[in-house]
């Protein structure tokens, strides 16, 4: 598969990236505003979504669009259609109004003229998207209501950082109003809860193909007995965030008492966690000799015939797949070569360090052998998720090696986060994303 959100939506890069300010871990709320709820209310409950009017917007297709943080160019987005999401998720200054006062005013101004609409009883929302990942067909299913902030139920895998939470918490105080979803997992090991959503009453609100040739099936619960019996399954789970963490984090130091997530269950088939690459564009110019040296004494290292070998995709599934870390390092330095690399001794990295954060085999590849084997700088690092765009970007010496890595698992999500561990940047991209503009929640 061609993972087109890297095309579409844009690559970023470790340059992109620093330019958030440094990393943090999720704040703690100011102590003026936080939120002193009881413990005896639940964890999720229904609201009255704020939605796209049917009778003022034919095709919801041209009003959805991916969250801000994977859109390259939201003027793609912009000239979709005048009411696209983009103009709250991702938006522009204008008419002498900063993106925060624009945003604000074009919401007040959707809503006044009944471009968007509240539902009129309390609902859950259930979201199916239908994807392919390397020709295999699959289904995501997951709900949406409110979930009650809570520490130490919601746990989180990575860190915040300071610009993109600036302009997050900008953005919701302007419009008191949840734009995108956060996007979390649960353990649902007797399915119980799958069966009850799969069974509910619900009435069909979307169902259309995205750009991404993504099917995606939206739906309304408004059934009180079959709501509050998924809340009961649910009182009890732990929430583990796959993505949205600037989101949450803005919501626990506003003070939110609940918030819109978009929730699934880990174990389903159709959780998909795709890889990111690194690129490296060293400064001082080193062959490969000069790379492989110091990997030799951790790793078995063997070429791989690129003529008659198996693709890089299944290359790539395959140490995936593998119980030993292992990655792929592609050049073109005269003649393209690809290596594999298995790891027969542990890389004394970090050695204060959690035992789950060692054995993160995106982290062996990306501290252990770029930083400390390597020592490869942040700036000379860059992420790609789509295998075939990191080697044209190889061929054509926009970048020296690519560093082709294993996809993170969700074992080792719920390793890290039940630690209250961060990863290293960019170690998942959950696919597909969860799209904007299907529902939002109004706060205040």
């Amino acid at each position: 598969m061609k993972h087109a959100y890297s095309k579409i939506f844009g690559k970023r890069t470790s340059r992109e990236i620093s330019n958030y300010g440094p990393t943090l871990a999720i704040d703690k709320p100011c102590a003026a505003v936080v939120y002193k709820g009881s413990m005896a209310e639940p964890l999720i409950k229904a609201f009255k979504g704020l939605r796209y009017n049917r009778e003022r917007v034919d095709d919801i297709a041209t009003c959805v669009c991916p969250p801000y943080d994977v859109i390259a160019d939201p003027c793609v987005y912009y000239e979709r259609a005048p009411c696209n999401a983009i103009r709250l998720e991702l938006p522009m200054g204008q008419g002498g109004l900063d993106p925060y006062g624009a945003a604000r005013r074009t919401l007040d101004a959707w809503i006044a003229e009944k471009t968007l609409s509240f539902d009129d009883e309390d609902s859950m929302y259930v979201y199916e998207q239908e994807f392919s990942v390397h020709d295999t067909h699959l289904r995501r299913t997951g709900f949406i209501p409110l979930v009650r902030l809570d520490r130490q139920r919601i746990l989180t895998h990575e860190q915040t950082q300071e610009k993109a939470r600036k302009d997050r918490q900008m953005l919701a105080e302007a419009l008191k109003t949840s734009t995108s979803l956060v996007f979390a997992m649960y353990e649902d090991g007797s399915k119980e809860i799958g069966r009850l959503i799969e069974g509910a009453a619900r009435e069909k609100l979307y169902d259309f193909i995205d750009e991404l040739s993504i099917r995606n099936r939206f739906y309304r619960m408004t059934d009180r007995a079959e709501m509050t019996r998924l809340a009961s399954l649910m009182n009890e789970k732990k929430l583990y965030i796959a993505d949205g963490h600037h989101r949450l984090s803005v919501s626990f130091n506003l003070g939110l008492p609940y918030v819109a997530i978009y929730l699934t269950d880990m174990h389903a088939s159709g959780v998909s966690i795709l890889p990111y690459h690194r690129l490296v564009k060293f400064t001082r110019g080193r062959g490969i000799n000069e790379v492989l040296a110091p990997l030799a004494p951790y790793f078995d290292c063997s070429e791989i015939s690129r003529d008659h070998g198996p693709t890089l995709g299944r290359l790539i599934a395959g140490i995936s797949s593998s119980p030993v870390p292992s990655f792929l390092l592609y050049g073109a330095r005269g003649k393209p070569f690809l290596y594999m690399l298995k790891q027969k001794q542990a890389i004394p990295f970090n050695p204060e360090s959690h035992e789950a954060v060692r054995q993160l085999r995106v982290n062996v590849v990306h501290s252990g052998v770029l930083k400390y084997l390597l020592g490869v700088a942040d700036e000379e690092i860059s992420f790609l998720n789509d295998p075939d765009e990191a080697v044209a970007c190889v061929d054509s010496r926009q970048c020296d090696y690519a560093f082709f890595v294993p996809a993170t698992t969700v074992d080792e999500v719920k390793a890290i986060a039940e630690n209250h561990l961060s990863m290293p940047p960019k170690s998942t991209y959950f696919y597909p994303k969860v799209l904007a503009g299907l529902v939002f929640h109004k706060y205040a």
